[in-house]
């Protein structure tokens, strides 16, 4: 659990997997087992105790998880329209912060959402490795939610697009490997199975 005692914003978890297609096998990747459980477990695992509670986002049927599914309440759906159920449900139910993390990212470092919390006094911050910005593992501030509504309305989709009219904070990881390492194919879960040995130890 986070230390509200140094942060007094109760903070959202939200794993964004409302937009994944069936892939690999015919089923949603991220209930693809790695290292002995699923991605998604890995990143429950990971993720829950440095949230006050987690959520799923997804649109599938059937998921068997012990934390709540949420799915979107925008269509079409993708990163965005996640982004809007996240933050949606925060304002219903009383948080003032959201951190989101895609769920094909099983390596969610443990001390993510504690150093975005750092630079918490801006709107939006982001995780940024590999001189790569990963909009999708980001924390947000949950009076965004209107200006997104707007966005969504006026038909924008693109995540990066939509933030860079924002005061946008970085959060760099310079490890190695790379902790946001993410699986989108049969060769990216091969590689992730091999980087288990060094993330799960």
């Amino acid at each position: 659990m986070i230390d509200v005692t140094k942060n007094s914003a109760r903070l959202l978890g939200v794993i964004l997997a409302g937009g994944s297609s069936r892939r690999m096998g015919g089923q949603d990747k991220f209930l693809l087992p790695l290292a002995g459980k699923s991605i998604l477990d890995h990143i429950i695992e990971r993720l829950r105790p440095q949230v006050d509670e987690l959520i799923l986002n997804a649109n599938s049927e059937h998921i068997l998880t012990n934390i709540k599914v949420i799915p979107d309440l925008y269509e079409p759906v993708g990163p965005m329209a996640g982004l809007y159920t996240a933050l949606s449900y925060a304002k219903d139910n009383g948080f003032e912060k959201v951190v989101t993390v895609a769920s094909d990212t099983p390596f969610i470092p443990d001390d993510f959402s504690k150093r975005l919390l750092e630079k918490a006094q801006n709107k939006i911050v982001v995780a940024k490795s590999n001189d790569r910005i990963h909009p999708v593992l980001a924390l947000w501030d949950v009076s965004l939610l209107g200006e997104l509504t707007e966005a969504l309305n006026d038909d924008q989709r693109k995540m990066m697009s939509w933030i860079s009219r924002f005061e946008v904070a970085e959060v760099c990881w310079n490890n190695s490997p790379d902790p946001f390492f993410n699986i989108n194919t049969a060769e990216d879960l091969k590689e992730a199975e091999d980087l288990s040995d060094y993330f799960f130890k």
